[in-house]
């Protein structure tokens, strides 16, 4: 059997398709002969490119995202994936067309469709899609994303690990993480900024070349340094406590709200979660995401007795005790603590 090629015709008529085909089933090469490269958990595939992108996965001209958008130059979609369906063929994806890009596709300006796919790093089996474009010219294909993104997806985990967060964290998340670490680092910097102008330092000198030069002066006499060095002890400690401050702050907010919204079953180890927050914001707040909340208790269990301390609870709470290793009894006295006897 022939390798398929990653670039679909786009079909003949009048309007633009709803569903276009993006990652042939099995094995298949590119148009280069590069590969073989080969699908083989669709619906793996699927749920890791609609979680990496939002749900919605753009489709742009002749790979324009890939090239142009790092030079800041305008790259805008005409259409976007609202969906992925795996079929007997591979994986299909439905499009909202944008006016431009329906009268583009309807023209017949573009003959076909090419996927920007990811792949594993140590092989060839794909595991994403990430967008794809109309273009007229196979050889702008994925393939030439699939070898750049795998480089990006070693860069990921690198980042995931360097900023300590889970491996499954998406790539918004860490991209997040990262921005968050530069406010800080920017931060650091205007404040070192300011002492080597205070003190007369080279605009480019090191932290570490700074408390050598201080010291320097400081050994040869020069009083007023020793309360420089000392306003740089200060300010380091000023902004590592502001960052821990604001981390905790948000990590309260984020905690105390979820308890509000009838997630009761963390009270009991509520500064625990407060403590992972502030390491890890992105997988806590998924796993309360995935908690089961008060409010949505659906079935009233009838009461056994006056003294039956589950009298009142929802299957769904008495359920949600068990889960947590709570017993009723503490599950009644953490909303009774919270004033939420009555949700």
């Amino acid at each position: 059997m022939d390798p398929v090629i990653l670039f679909s015709q786009l079909p003949a008529g009048a309007t633009a398709p709803d569903w276009v085909h993006l990652v042939p089933a099995g094995e298949f090469r590119g148009v280069d002969g590069r590969g073989p490269f080969v699908l083989r958990d669709a619906a793996q595939v699927i749920r890791n490119s609609l979680a990496a992108t939002g749900g919605r996965l753009p489709i742009d001209e002749n790979h324009s995202i890939d090239r142009l958008a790092p030079k800041g130059e305008p790259s805008p979609a005409r259409g976007w994936i609202v969906e992925l369906q795996s079929r007997d063929d591979g994986i299909w994806g439905k499009v909202e067309w944008t006016v431009t890009g329906a009268a583009l596709v309807a023209d017949r300006a573009y003959r076909g469709l090419s996927p920007a796919l990811t792949r594993r790093p140590d092989g060839n089996e794909v595991t994403g899609v990430l967008r794809a474009s109309l273009t007229n010219i196979p050889n702008l294909s994925s393939l030439t994303t699939l070898h750049d993104r795998s480089e990006d997806m070693d860069f990921l985990a690198r980042a995931r690990q360097a900023l300590g967060l889970g491996a499954d964290v998406a790539e918004a998340d860490v991209l997040t993480a990262i921005a968050a670490q530069k406010t800080v680092i920017d931060t650091h910097s205007t404040q070192l900024a300011g002492i080597r102008k205070a003190a007369g330092l080279a605009d480019n000198l090191a932290p570490d070349a700074m408390v050598i030069e201080l010291q320097t002066r400081q050994s040869a006499g020069d009083t007023d340094i020793a309360k420089l060095r000392t306003t740089v002890l200060e300010l380091q400690t000023q902004l590592t406590t502001q960052h821990n401050d604001a981390a905790k702050r948000e990590a309260t907010r984020v905690i105390d709200e979820a308890i509000a919204a009838g997630k009761t079953a963390i009270v009991p180890i509520r500064d625990h979660y407060i403590e992972r927050h502030m390491k890890d914001p992105a997988g806590v707040e998924k796993e309360l995401g995935a908690m089961v909340s008060l409010h949505s208790g659906r079935v009233v269990v009838p009461p056994k007795d006056k003294n039956d301390p589950a009298s009142g609870l929802t299957s769904d709470q008495i359920e949600l005790c068990s889960q947590m290793g709570l017993t009723t009894e503490q599950f009644i006295a953490s909303r009774k603590s919270l004033g939420m006897e009555n949700i």
